[in-house]
């Protein structure tokens, strides 16, 4: 059974002086098993415990199957989902490389040239390469250390061991890059512009004068890398973030459909049937845990 942290849909840090997450999630916790694109100046790495999923970097899809896992780099457009809807369990890592700059020379000699390896967008980590197996594991030690007295230390060697590995391997190892840098560019801004205002009132006109462009191109970026329309990525992230309210809030439904931008509490418990499969009253008794009903 999931802990309330383990079922935690945020990623915000666990604690701001130790820019660190960790937990385990489930597909089903988000609309349609998906959760939506994103970017953020952290690495991100996921290792699949149970089930399947198909992840998509800057508009590359992979397949992740159990036991197997990805590292993620900084500022990498970045979600995943389940498209046939079947559960997905898999732990996530997320933690800013700063973390890892004891010194200027560590900084400058083996993070940067990382973070800043525009050819090194991902890497996907499979279970018969001894150096990615290595790393799997890693990330399993540091979930199982977690709540360990002594975890901030632990985790932050494991995570030396895990970037030795990433730098060694990341200058000899091909990955696929998209050529439309400026496209992916311009929709992080995008993005970042639905994050900061999802609670408001937005139109796509607003989305588009974030990203400086046009509603044809607009909605063409979006197509081309999240798969969907500009609008229906906004109600995918309000869902989302109305979702996280249920399990962790005794707000009012109304409340909350306000709280993350619907006009209404009848338009919130449409659109979330839609994506979820069930009203948001059903969520809440669902995926509260135990012991918590109120």
């Amino acid at each position: 059974m999931l802990n309330s942290l383990e079922k935690s849909l945020g990623v915000e840090f666990d604690e701001v002086e130790y820019p660190v997450t960790i937990r385990r999630d489930l597909l089903s916790m988000f609309p349609n098993y998906e959760m939506e694109s994103h970017w953020h100046d952290d690495v991100e790495l996921l290792y699949i415990t149970r089930g399947q999923m198909t992840c998509t970097v800057n508009g590359e899809q992979m397949e992740l199957a159990q036991d197997e896992g990805i590292f993620i780099n900084a500022r990498q457009v970045h979600g995943v989902m389940s498209s046939d809807h079947r559960e997905c369990e898999y732990v996530i890592i997320r933690f800013h490389p700063m973390i890892l700059c004891a010194t200027r020379e560590i900084e400058n000699r083996f993070v940067t040239p990382v973070i800043a390896n525009e050819n090194y967008p991902f890497q996907v980590l499979k279970q018969d390469i001894d150096w990615e197996r290595s790393v799997l594991d890693a990330i399993l030690r540091i979930y199982y250390m977690r709540h360990e007295t002594t975890m901030e230390i632990s985790a932050l060697g494991q995570l030396f061991v895990i970037w030795e590995q990433i730098f060694t391997h990341s200058g000899r190892v091909p990955a696929k890059v998209r050529e439309s840098t400026p496209q992916l560019t311009q929709l992080k801004k995008m993005i970042s512009y639905i994050a900061e205002n999802y609670q408001r009132k937005i139109t796509l006109d607003d989305i588009c004068l974030s990203g400086n462009m046009g509603k044809t191109s607009c909605c063409q970026i979006f197509q081309k890398y999240l798969n969907q329309t500009p609008n229906n990525y906004l109600t995918v992230f309000r869902l989302r973030k109305g979702a996280e309210l249920l399990v962790s809030t005794d707000m009012p439904i109304v409340d909350i459909s306000y709280e993350v931008g619907f006009s209404g509490a009848s338009y919130f418990s449409e659109a979330f049937k839609k994506h979820m499969g069930g009203m948001p009253s059903e969520y809440r008794r669902k995926h509260r845990p135990m012991g918590e009903e109120r």
